[in-house]
């Protein structure tokens, strides 16, 4: 599964962009660098290529190699 990050300044527009997508995603901020994340996961070329063309941003892209999360189960 390929995961996309695309940083920058403005949460509204990369809110919308996010949302022209059908995929899932998360929007991160960090207040003391008034800074926007946007995860999206299993993206296509199409949302990647579009992401790349966004003024101002960064882009990344990642494959999913591992998702992991913690349960009692795992304790004992």
């Amino acid at each position: 599964m390929r995961v996309l990050f695309v940083e920058g300044k403005n949460g509204d527009k990369l809110r919308e962009f996010a949302r022209s997508f059908p995929h899932p995603y998360r929007l991160l901020y960090r207040k003391e660098q008034e800074l926007y994340v946007l995860e999206a996961w299993a993206i296509t070329p199409q949302m990647e290529i579009a992401a790349g063309g966004l003024e101002g941003f960064r882009t990344w892209s990642f494959e999913l190699v591992e998702e992991g999360y913690k349960t009692e189960a795992a304790d004992a």
